[in-house]
C-alpha cells in the first residue's frame, strides 16, 4: 500500500489531478493512516489529518467575523478559513479520514474545494489530498464519480500483506522476530485478523461479513491489548507466551514482554537488569520498565496476601497456646 500511495502522490503533484481523490478502504486497524504516514514521512512533507465523520458543515469553509476596513467606517463581514486550510504548505499530504461517514451537506463543500483547490477567497497551496474509511457506500452518485477506491491488501490472498501483518505486530510490541513466521503468529492472524477483511467481500458485493459488520480483531486492538496487558484474545496469549519461552531459553531477554507479574525465567530478572539501555529500542526499554514494574506489583501482592494469612491463622488458631 506505501508503494502505491508514493506513486499516487507523485503522479498527482506532476499533474495537478484533483478529481478524482484516492480513496483507501479496508477494516480499522488495517494500516491506511500508517501507510499515509510513511510516505509523508519518506517524502518529508508535513501530514494534515482531518476527521470528516467530526465536521460539520459550518466548519468545511471557516466562520464570518466582524471586519472593519481601512478608511471605512462601517463594519462588514469577513469569511475566515479553518485553520486546517491555513496550516497547509506547497506539496503537504491532507488526509481525509473516515471519509465516509460525514453529512451530505460537508461532502458538498468538500467536492468543490477538491476541484477548485479554493475555500471561498483562499486559494490552497499544490497539495496531495488522499481519503480513507472502513466502507466503500457513498451516498451520492456525484461523490462516487470524484472518489477513486483503493482496497487494501488482502492477507487472505496475498502472503506478502499476511506477512506485513506479522511484521507489523512484532515490530510494535518488540517480540522476537522469529515470531513473524511462528506457527502462534499463523494462528493469531487466521483466528483473529484475517476474519476483519471480510468486510472487503461485502464492498465488492459477494454478500459475506454479515451486512458489512466486522469480525475479529484489527492488529492496531491486538498491540493495544498486550500493550495494556489486559490480554482477552487466548491467540495472542499464546504468541506472547511462546514469545516469552524462546526469549528466555535463548537468553534475549530483551525481547521478554510479560502479559502479567509472573517472572518467566529464574535468571530473568537478574540477567535483564545487566542489558545494556543503549542498546536497547525504545519498544524494548518501555516493555523492560513495565516487565519489572509487574514483577514487582505481584511480589507485594503475593507477600501481602501472605501477611493476611498469617495473621488470620494467628486470630482462628483452633489450639491456642493458653
Amino acid at each position: 500500500m506505501l508503494e502505491k500511495i508514493l506513486k499516487l502522490y507523485v503522479m498527482a503533484m506532476a499533474g495537478d489531478v484533483r478529481s478524482p481523490i484516492p480513496h483507501l478502504e479496508g477494516p480499522p486497524g488495517c494500516g491506511k493512516s500508517t501507510s499515509v504516514e510513511l510516505a509523508a514521512e519518506m517524502l518529508g512533507v508535513n501530514l494534515h489529518v482531518i476527521n470528516v465523520s467530526r465536521l460539520s458543515p459550518l466548519e468545511v469553509e471557516g466562520v464570518q467575523m466582524p471586519h472593519t476596513p481601512e478608511a471605512q467606517a462601517e463594519m462588514i463581514l469577513k469569511m475566515l478559513p479553518a485553520t486546517f486550510w491555513t496550516q497547509l504548505l506547497e506539496r503537504d499530504i491532507v488526509l481525509f479520514d473516515e471519509f465516509l461517514r460525514g453529512f451530505p451537506e460537508v461532502y458538498n463543500a468538500l467536492l468543490d474545494i477538491f476541484t477548485s483547490r479554493k475555500v471561498g477567497s483562499f486559494i490552497l497551496p499544490k497539495v496531495f489530498i488522499i481519503a480513507a474509511s472502513n466502507s466503500a457506500t457513498t451516498y451520492d452518485p456525484a461523490l462516487e464519480d470524484r472518489i477513486l477506491h483503493l482496497p487494501v491488501d488482502d492477507p487472505r490472498t496475498n502472503k506478502r500483506a499476511k506477512q506485513n501483518l506479522a511484521e507489523i505486530l512484532v515490530d510494535k510490541l518488540g517480540l522476537l522476530p522469529e515470531m513473524v513466521t511462528s506457527m502462534e503468529m499463523n494462528s493469531l492472524l487466521d483466528n483473529e485478523v484475517l476474519p476483519m477483511y471480510e468486510i472487503l467481500d461485502h464492498f465488492k458485493g459477494k454478500g459475506s461479513a454479515a451486512g458489512g459488520r466486522l469480525q475479529g480483531h484489527s492488529p492496531r486492538n491486538l498491540i493495544g491489548q498486550a500493550q495494556l496487558r489486559e490480554i482477552q484474545s487466548s491467540s495472542l496469549k499464546e504468541l506472547l507466551d511462546m514469545n516469552n519461552h524462546h526469549a528466555c531459553s535463548k537468553s534475549k531477554w530483551q525481547y521478554v514482554l510479560l502479559p502479567n507479574g509472573k517472572n518467566p525465567n529464574v535468571n530473568y530478572v537478574e540477567q535483564s537488569k545487566r542489558l545494556p539501555k543503549d542498546k536497547l529500542t525504545p519498544v524494548q526499554l518501555l516493555n523492560l520498565e513495565l516487565n519489572h514494574q509487574l514483577l514487582e506489583l505481584e511480589a507485594a501482592r503475593a507477600e501481602k496476601e501472605g501477611t493476611q494469612a498469617d495473621d488470620t491463622d494467628d486470630i482462628f488458631d483452633p489450639d491456642p497456646p493458653f
